[in-house]
């Protein structure tokens, strides 16, 4: 079994009575991956109860759902994400700063793509053992 398949076994696994999940779709807006899972028809006029999972990935989004419903307790959201947002950035200067220092030019978008695919990810991001 792959991650994929386990992070939706999971999920299904959390799902109270009745309640069905949604797609996995990618949200350019917020560069993320989503997925909702919905409650039964509460009756006439009144919307379902909904839980959503983000992540930067189908599986992490699927991850980020399975920890909701499970009711996993989560730290400070928007304090988190303005942290990640910080140390995002310091990252990306630090390595456009060392590319001016090393080579005399700012970062290509070649180098630029091998940096990113070094990050070691944002603070709080589920990582696999």
């Amino acid at each position: 079994m792959d991650d994929r398949e386990a992070a939706w076994g999971a999920v299904h696994e959390a799902l109270p009575a009745r309640w069905h999940v949604g797609p996995v779709v990618y949200d350019p807006g917020r560069r993320a991956w989503s997925v909702t899972a919905h409650g039964p028809l509460p009756g006439r006029g009144k919307a379902p109860q909904t839980v959503s999972g983000i992540g930067a990935d189908e599986v992490a989004a699927l991850r980020d759902l399975d920890d909701h419903l499970r009711g996993v307790p989560r730290p400070d959201g928007g304090r988190l994400e303005e942290l990640n947002r910080r140390l995002r950035q310091a990252y990306l200067a630090g390595a456009e700063e060392q590319s001016q220092r090393a080579e005399g030019h700012g970062l290509t978008e070649e180098e630029l793509g091998r940096v990113l695919d070094h990050y070691p990810g944002d603070v709080g991001e589920r990582r696999e053992p």
